[in-house]
């Protein structure tokens, strides 16, 4: 059983949110820290442009002879920077190895719940920043560098991921969580959708920084410039910033009391066998798994299926490609704020909103998915605009099962988001491993077949949160005093117990308190 700790709209500790808070400014600048992703997501626009397409097999489609006149010519007046001679294992190697440093979460999420998120945010960016630099310098060289580097963008989003999560539960409250959740991670598709038709058009010119090499280096230096902006303005908690407002400094303090985010969390250890034993997280852990597998599909490998399949060229796949990314990021920032109404103007309790709209999502997604599969090149615009609605309705995950991870345990959510991003990085590289390993030829078959898969996988959240998942505190996430039980979970009596002591004092102590709690 679970306590609901999300405020009634006509609460008296409530006040009128406002996007001009600090809080909601902190948000638009999570958003833009999700830069990191856009420097991953750049190399699946670049793989088109800067693999020799001798080594590559799905990079050519030999059934048209047209396009492959156009490709020949286009690598005759391609920049200065010669191509790669990346085989198609060689490529899935690469792609998977983003993956691989996604793995270190399961460690990094530990660390966003006891340090200071900021600090691990702007590390983040850095080693992104500097593998991007290093992508172009070293590829032509051996593949192997590629990997490394890679790795090392995988590791920066590991680092970054819950340093985020980490951050939503200390700046927001409960009832403001998700919509904050899905501006910051809305990041991830912003980064996206601004990079792909940038790559698009630097593929298609030879003047600046030798073609596609520009493509790494522009993504790294937007991330060096976030870095400096955010060493000055950001902050781990609100009583570290000196521009937020007493009011709001007080409203945020308050909300929160009742999960004890205020105290310092070096001293706090995480309750491991509740998190391993609570169904609502395991629920939210396969949701997000299986949400993520057809989401990495389209962010990886959609040029090169526009490509394959219905014959854009380099300028035209960057726009396009970019169109599911942008109904992507509409639906997370509408979705979020439609579950924050739904809260505040319905009876529906919090976990009943969550799941409903997270098994909307999943249907959407992977029915307009599979209809892309009967479409071929005569009617490319339509398959474009059926997966923009697949990725329309992936944006309902974000109220759903994404932010069931940090409603479950808010003074946990970065283990819990590393304990969950730890098995995303494990689909992440099967995924594309076995994408490789089908699409030899570039044939619309063989991308069916992984569009059939990334459809079945995006389905099981249907099941599995709309039967377990929940959106609401679990008990064992909160202890009998300052310090969370690690040895048992605390039982509902505990902790109403508990919250009628805070709800009698709070009102008394909080102004004095402040800044001895925070």
């Amino acid at each position: 059983m679970a306590i609901s700790i999300h405020p009634k709209k006509n609460s008296n500790e409530d006040i009128p949110p406002s996007t001009l808070t600090y809080r909601w400014f902190l948000s638009y600048r999570m958003m833009t820290a999700s830069i990191v992703h856009m420097m991953n997501a750049n190399l699946g626009m670049a793989m088109v442009c800067m693999v020799d397409e001798d080594y590559s097999p799905s990079i050519k489609n030999e059934s048209n002879n047209a396009l492959e006149y156009e490709l020949k010519n286009f690598t005759s007046v391609f920049g200065a920077a010669p191509r790669v001679h990346w085989s198609s294992e060689d490529q899935g190697w690469i792609f998977a190895a983003f993956n691989a440093g996604l793995l270190c979460m399961l460690f990094t999420g530990f660390l966003a719940d006891k340090f200071n998120a900021k600090y691990m945010i702007i590390v983040s960016v850095l080693l992104a920043s500097m593998a991007n630099i290093a992508i172009p310098l070293t590829a032509t060289f051996n593949v192997g560098y590629a990997i490394a580097a890679r790795f090392m963008v995988g590791l920066a989003e590991a680092l970054l991921q819950p340093a985020i999560n980490s951050l939503v539960t200390r700046w927001f409250p409960a009832s403001e969580r998700s919509y904050a959740l899905g501006l910051a991670t809305g990041g991830r598709q912003f980064g996206t959708l601004l990079i792909i038709p940038t790559a698009g058009a630097l593929c298609a010119q030879n003047i600046f920084l030798g073609g596609w090499p520009s493509i790494f280096y522009v993504s790294a230096f937007s991330g060096l410039l976030f870095v400096l902006i955010y060493i000055l303005v950001g902050a781990d908690k609100p009583s570290k910033q000196n521009c937020i407002s007493k009011g709001e400094l007080t409203f945020i303090t308050v909300a929160n009391s009742l999960e004890q985010m205020g105290q310092k969390r070096i001293n706090r250890k995480v309750p491991w066998k509740c998190i391993l034993k609570s169904p609502p997280v395991w629920a939210a852990l396969v949701s997000v798994v299986c949400h993520e597998f057809p989401l990495m599909t389209m962010i990886m490998f959609l040029p090169a299926y526009l490509h394959d399949v219905h014959h854009y060229d380099s300028t035209q796949n960057g726009i396009y490609s970019a169109l599911p990314t942008l109904a992507l990021w509409i639906s997370k920032i509408t979705s979020s704020w439609l579950n924050t109404w739904l809260q505040e103007n319905t009876k529906w309790g919090v976990s009943y909103i969550s799941r409903v709209l997270n098994a909307i999502g999943s249907i959407g997604l992977s029915l307009f998915m599979l209809g892309a599969t009967f479409l071929d090149s005569s009617r490319a615009s339509l398959a474009v605009v059926l997966l923009c609605f697949s990725m329309f309705f992936t944006g309902l995950h974000t109220p759903g099962c994404q932010a069931a991870l940090v409603a479950v345990a808010p003074a946990f959510s970065g283990a819990i988001t590393g304990l969950t991003f730890f098995f995303v990085a494990i689909s992440g590289i099967i995924n594309p491993g076995m994408t490789k390993l089908i699409v030899r030829n570039g044939s619309a078959s063989e991308w069916n077949i992984v569009f059939y898969i990334s459809t079945f996988i995006g389905l099981i959240p249907v099941v599995v949160f709309s039967w377990w998942g929940s959106a609401d505190i679990q008990n064992w996430a909160k202890g009998p005093s300052s310090t969370p039980s690690t040895t048992s979970c605390p039982t509902l009596a505990t902790i109403e117990s508990i919250s009628e002591e805070k709800n009698e004092v709070k009102q008394k102590e909080y102004p004095q308190k402040i800044e001895e709690k925070y």
